[in-house]
């Protein structure tokens, strides 16, 4: 049995904005630098130790995700 097919799209349609593209939110940002540190890091991927870039890494995403929380409430009451 023969589908179906959606005619091919016209030439003047425009391509598909790509995902990804451009720069990261401060809170993307700081989350990236993190888990990248993470994943390279020896003492992070052992649990018997810790890591004081990593802890550092991480009080920074948390303090800009903590702004970036703060201001979609902000939005949310109308304030």
């Amino acid at each position: 049995m023969d589908e179906r097919r959606d005619p091919p799209p016209d030439a003047t349609d425009r391509a598909p904005i790509a995902a990804g593209l451009g720069r990261l939110s401060p809170v993307q940002a700081a989350y990236a630098a993190y888990t990248r540190h993470a994943i390279r890091c020896d003492d992070c991927r052992d649990v018997d130790h810790t890591c004081e870039v990593a802890e550092e890494l991480w009080r920074t995403y948390q303090q800009v995700g903590g702004g970036a929380v703060q201001a979609v409430a902000d939005v949310a009451r109308g304030a």
